[in-house]
């Protein structure tokens, strides 16, 4: 067991200042900020590769000691800081797990990044249709038994490629489509964005945990590292860590700031050391603002809850609004212009993010702010939009093929039953 309490990086950046260093090297601010003072807290840590500090690209000093400490921490073999999101991570797992012309099993609604990897890859995806959820008509993850027909059907596979939870928090326990991949002897690889906190207190148990091959968190989204910053957990041998070592590498900044990665190192020491703890506070927290907009009781505004899914992120709160001149976007709008920021809005939905630093005044206003609605728009009919998700699996060209292909502009009409030129 490591000593949990140590923050090895921020340590080596500490004795670094104390010593009033001479910095005859990058970056050009020298640890001073001249001007308004904005970064004045931030610039004496914003320093690069010297004798003491450790390199991302060949670590062995303080940022191996951290990435030790976070594998631990998060249930994973190796753990690797991401300076450029998870995107990079899931670039990284797909070109580890596929040389070119491999196949692969891939979620058809993954994030953007997901198809860049196929492009650098030239791997070659075959697509799983998600299920959706009957409520909201969000796509989930696909279905172990959909999974399970389509690896008998295509037994050359390389991998499989899912994502869970999705956006707002609506997961399925991965146990199952591990248990199914070590069968085929093929890596599970998962983007995980949303999910770095699972596994603490009574949140349900992430991808490390439940054997998944290689995970990616997005740790700024749900913890509290700076934006930008993630992490890339490895468990077994069924992806060489190498490789993935080598892709970071190439395709991370030679010049990776330090002040991301020491904020790694104080996310991963806050939920090792205080994570269950300060969970229950969330969740009591989430709660409050649940009960609290129910009981206003707007009749055209609900909390989603439980639907078709295993489990329903506690800290994700969607609002779904079945007004017909109210819709989700309206209601975001509405929102802020009281100065609160959902993170997003589609037709009928707005999703409040809390975290583990969201605070008891947060709740209040929000509420409060909410209960503004009756007395200043008035809603006059309610309505259910009928839920149509289609997703083709159809694959015409590979994403590197279509890259690669000349692209014409052509009025949104026109555009049916044609190749996609771009990522929507």
């Amino acid at each position: 067991m490591l000593d949990q309490q140590e923050v090895p990086l921020v340590q080596a950046l500490e004795e670094y200042n104390k010593k009033e260093p001479v910095r005859f090297h990058v970056p050009g601010h020298k640890g001073r900020e001249r001007n308004t003072g904005f970064f004045s807290n931030i610039y004496p840590y914003d320093v690069t590769e010297i004798p003491g500090l450790d390199d991302l690209h060949d670590a062995q000093e303080a940022i191996l000691k951290a990435q030790q400490l976070a594998a631990e921490a998060f249930g994973a073999d190796e753990t690797f800081f991401l300076i450029g999101g998870s995107t990079v991570g899931n670039i990284a797992m797909v070109m580890a797990a596929c040389h070119p012309g491999d196949q692969i099993l891939v979620q058809r609604n993954v994030h953007k990044s997901v198809i860049h990897g196929l492009i650098l890859a030239r791997a070659k995806p075959i697509y799983l249709n998600p299920e959706i959820d009957r409520t909201t008509g969000h796509a989930l993850t696909v279905s172990v038994n959909h999974l399970k027909k389509m690896l008998n059907l295509n037994p050359q596979v390389k991998a499989v490629f899912l994502s869970n939870p999705n956006y707002y928090g609506m997961g399925m326990r991965l146990r199952p489509y591990a248990e199914l991949c070590n069968e085929y002897h093929i890596p599970l690889l998962v983007d995980e964005a949303h999910g770095a906190h699972m596994g603490f207190g009574s949140i349900p148990s992430g991808g490390m945990q439940e054997g998944a091959t290689a995970v990616v968190q997005s740790t700024h989204k749900m913890l509290t590292s700076m934006t930008m910053s993630s992490m890339l957990h490895l468990k077994g041998d069924l992806l060489d860590s190498g490789r993935i070592r080598q892709l970071l590498a190439m395709l991370q900044s030679s010049s990776p700031s330090y002040p991301l990665m020491a904020s790694l190192d104080l996310a991963r020491r806050e939920m090792a050391t205080k994570g269950n703890e300060r969970i229950a506070s969330s969740l009591t927290l989430a709660r409050q603002l649940v009960q609290g907009i129910k009981n206003l009781n707007i009749q055209w505004l609900q909390v989603v809850e439980q639907g078709n899914y295993d489990y329903l992120d506690p800290l994700k709160i969607t609002l779904r609004t079945t007004a017909c001149e109210f819709n989700g976007h309206k209601l975001k709008q509405f929102l802020e212009g009281y100065h609160i920021y959902p993170e997003l809005a589609d037709d009928r939905h707005v999703l409040l993010l809390l975290s583990v630093n969201t605070t008891k005044r947060d709740v209040q206003r929000t509420v409060e702010v909410i209960s503004y609605l009756p007395k200043l728009h008035s809603v006059v009919g309610n309505t259910e939009h009928p839920i149509a998700h289609l997703f083709s699996q159809e694959v015409v060209l590979t994403p590197h093929e279509a890259f690669y292909r000349e692209t014409k502009m052509v009025p949104w009409r026109e555009a049916i039953g044609q190749i996609c030129g771009e990522l929507i």
